[in-house]
């Protein structure tokens, strides 16, 4: 699952060929996330979250410790902020992979841009224009269409699907919230204490569910790792630092790649083929994104 990056703070550069490469490299390394939560066998969604934000901060600490030396109370409590809303959307988001498929799963959690578009509209009294008010009733009418192919049968459920949109939810607040955080902070430090308080969230919740943490196979061990270094830091981490040189539409649009990717792995790997309602939902629901996140782009360079 990808998380829409937030604003950075600073003047965009521009993209060079080698910002090209790494957004690849971003966009491929979140499009695998629901492939290697599969293989994470004989770990709770609680674990995987744990570990995944845990490991994630513990590599980026290093990095950041001039930055914090000069951080206040004030300043980490929006990075804070996000991390709960990262707990909640980790955990929702990677137990639906064991209710539903690959597909619904990820189709549904990338509808993001329209929830923060919501929340702008509501909370910010942003104006919208038609197109985006069409993007939002594209994807809602795809979220639909998914939730009757769960309802037929099969291994999608309704349960899964409803946990996977509530992901999306999720991953609204954490980008808002992380979107005001960068203004003053750097991408490390942001990541650190985001990721930090996600675990630290985490943490309590898996003991007192009895949720193992340790103990096992190699194989778990290893796609946790892959997790870790694949969507978590060479995906989101990526993602938010090349917006000192894309502006933020074209890496949500960029990003719009992930379900293909994941739905194209899941088949491949697990001969997982979409249900038939599939098709034009998830049609509908990458066009209303695009026009979502692409039209509010639009009106954000209008009034800057």
């Amino acid at each position: 699952m990808t998380t829409p990056p937030a604003t950075t703070t600073g003047t965009r550069r521009g993209p060079t060929w080698l910002s090209w490469v790494l957004l690849a490299v971003g966009v491929f390394s979140v499009g695998g996330s629901a492939i290697l939560i599969r293989y994470a066998e004989g770990a709770d969604p609680l674990a995987i979250s744990f570990w995944r934000c845990a490991a994630g901060a513990l590599a980026l600490a290093p990095f950041g410790r001039s930055g914090f030396a000069t951080l206040s109370r004030r300043t980490a409590r929006l990075p804070l902020l996000a991390g709960i809303f990262l707990a909640v959307h980790l955990a929702s988001w990677i137990t639906s992979l064991e209710l539903t498929t690959v597909a619904n799963s990820v189709l549904l959690v990338c509808t993001t841009p329209i929830f923060t578009a919501l929340a702008a509209r509501y909370l910010f009294r942003e104006r919208f224009r038609a197109a985006v008010w069409l993007g939002i009733v594209l994807t809602l009418a795809g979220t639909a269409l998914i939730a009757g192919g769960a309802s037929a049968g099969g291994r999608a459920s309704l349960s899964g699907d409803a946990l996977a949109l509530f992901g999306a939810v999720t991953v609204a607040g954490y980008t808002i919230a992380g979107e005001i955080a960068r203004r003053r902070l750097g991408i490390v430090e942001y990541a650190v204490l985001a990721y930090g308080a996600a675990a630290l969230l985490l943490l309590p919740v898996c003991l007192l569910a009895g949720v193992p943490l340790l103990g096992y196979p190699t194989p778990t061990w290893l796609a946790i790792a892959g997790i870790v270094l694949g969507p978590q830091l060479l995906g989101h981490t990526i993602l938010n630092f090349l917006l000192r040189d894309f502006d933020a539409t074209t890496v949500t649009v960029a990003v719009m790649a992930e379900p293909p990717i994941a739905i194209g792995l899941a088949f491949l790997l697990f001969a997982e083929a979409p249900a038939a309602l599939v098709y034009p939902g998830g049609a509908a629901i990458i066009a209303g994104i695009f026009l979502v996140s692409v039209h509010r782009g639009r009106a954000a360079e209008i009034v800057e």
